[in-house]
C-alpha cells in the first residue's frame, strides 16, 4: 500500500458542525454568510500509510530466524503507525469542527455588537458560553494530541533501534545469501517506515503547537467580547481584554495608575496558581454564595493578574484560569450578565493569580 497525502475537506466537515441554539435569529440577517475558513487552525493534512512489507521465508539459519523476528517487529510498528494516524485524523477533524462552530458563535456576536444590542443581552451571553464549550473541546483535543506525540516519539525510537539491529545482523556469522538478500529488503522497508514515522511525529508536534496558539488567541477574544456584551456594543469605554499595569514606586503603598472601581479594595476571593493542581473550587463556591446572600444583585469582576516582569507563561495561565472560573461561576447559577472579565499586570504578585472583586 502506498503512502497517500490526503487534504481534509473543509466542505465535508461542515456536515458535522451543525451546532444551533434558539437564539440564532437575534443576531443574523437574511442572506448573511460568515466565511471562517481563513480563521481555522493551520493543521497538517497528510494521511500516513506505511508501505507494504515484502514476504520472506525462514532459511533455517540463525540469521534467517532473526529476519523473521525483524519482520514481525516491523509489522507491529506499522500497525502502530496506522492506529496513531487514525487518531491524528480524528483529532484534526474534531478541532476543525469545533473551530468552525466557535467562529460561527463569535462571528454572530461580533456582527450584532457592530450594530448594537441591549446591554447584557442574555442570548449573546449564551452564544459566548457555546463558544467557550467549543474552546474546551479544542483544549481537550490538544491534550490528546500531546499524548499522541508522546506515543509516536516512543515508536520512532523503537524503529531506529530495529534499523540498527537489522544492519548489525549483516556481520553475524553463518548466514546464507538468501539471508542477506532479505536483510537488504527489510532494511530498505524499515528505513522508509522510519522516514514516515518521523514525518508523522513532525506534523503531530506542529499541530499541537498551532492548536495551543489558536486556543490562546480564542481565549483572549472571549474575554474581550464578555466586556463588549456587558455594554451592548464596541465603544471607547469597551476595549476587548482591557488591561492595566500597576507599577510600584518608592512608597510601597502608592501605586501609579488608578484601578477601575470594580478592581479596587480587597478582593472577595483570590486563587494563586504558582503550583500545580490548585484546589480553589470549594473556596470559590463559598465566597460567591456569601456575596450573593449579602447582596442578591451583586456584580462580580474576574481579574486575571500576572507579574509585571512580563512572564508570558504566567499571563497565559492567569487568563486561562480566569476563563475557567467564569464558567465555574456560571455553573453555580450566577448570571453571565453579572460577571465581567479583565486582566492586568502587577508588581505585587509573583505568579499567576485570579482575583474576584464585587460591587
Amino acid at each position: 500500500m502506498k503512502k497517500i497525502a490526503l487534504n481534509l475537506s473543509l466542505a465535508s466537515l461542515l456536515l458535522v458542525c451543525g451546532c444551533s441554539y434558539s437564539g440564532d435569529s437575534w443576531f443574523s440577517t437574511p442572506g448573511t454568510v460568515y466565511d471562517n475558513k481563513a480563521n481555522l487552525p493551520l493543521l497538517g493534512s497528510t494521511n500516513f500509510e506505511p508501505i507494504e512489507i515484502s514476504d520472506g521465508s525462514d532459511t533455517g539459519t540463525f540469521v534467517g530466524q532473526k529476519v523473521v523476528s525483524f519482520r514481525k517487529e516491523l509489522s507491529q510498528i506499522q500497525d502502530s503507525i496506522r492506529k496513531n494516524n487514525d487518531e491524528l485524523q480524528k483529532i484534526r477533524s474534531s478541532v476543525i469542527s469545533n473551530a468552525m462552530q466557535y467562529h460561527r458563535n463569535i462571528g454572530a456576536i461580533e456582527a450584532k455588537l457592530q450594530v448594537g444590542t441591549t446591554p447584557g443581552n442574555p442570548n449573546m451571553y449564551q452564544a459566548l458560553q457555546n463558544a467557550q464549550i467549543n474552546i474546551q473541546t479544542m483544549n481537550a483535543n490538544t491534550d490528546s494530541m500531546g499524548q499522541l506525540v508522546a506515543r509516536v516519539s516512543s515508536d520512532a525510537a523503537m524503529t531506529d533501534y530495529l534499523l540498527d539491529s537489522i544492519r548489525a545482523a549483516y556481520s553475524i556469522s553463518g548466514a546464507v545469501d538468501e539471508d542477506h538478500r532479505q536483510l537488504r529488503i527489510l532494511e530498505n522497508e524499515t528505513n522508509q517506515t522510519s522516514i514516515l514515522m518521523n514525518s508523522l511525529l513532525s506534523e503531530a508536534t506542529a499541530d499541537e503547537q498551532r492548536q495551543k496558539q489558536y486556543i490562546e488567541t480564542a481565549r483572549n477574544t472571549m474575554m474581550g467580547l464578555g466586556d463588549a456584551i456587558k455594554v451592548g456594543s464596541y465603544g471607547v469605554s469597551n476595549v476587548p481584554l482591557m488591561s492595566s499595569v500597576v507599577r510600584p514606586v518608592s512608597n510601597k503603598n502608592l501605586l501609579v495608575g488608578t484601578p477601575s472601581p470594580s478592581t479596587s479594595g480587597k478582593p472577595l476571593f483570590t486563587a494563586k496558581f504558582n503550583k500545580g493542581n490548585v484546589d480553589y473550587k470549594d473556596g470559590l463556591s463559598s465566597a460567591v454564595s456569601s456575596a450573593q446572600s449579602a447582596k442578591p444583585n451583586v456584580m462580580f469582576n474576574i481579574v486575571a493578574v500576572s507579574p509585571l516582569s512580563g512572564n508570558t507563561a504566567a499571563q497565559s495561565t492567569a487568563q486561562k484560569k480566569a476563563t475557567e472560573i467564569f464558567q465555574e461561576m456560571i455553573n453555580m447559577g450566577v448570571g453571565a450578565d453579572r460577571i465581567s472579565i479583565s486582566s492586568r499586570s502587577s508588581g505585587e504578585v509573583n505568579g499567576a493569580e485570579v482575583q474576584i472583586f464585587v460591587r
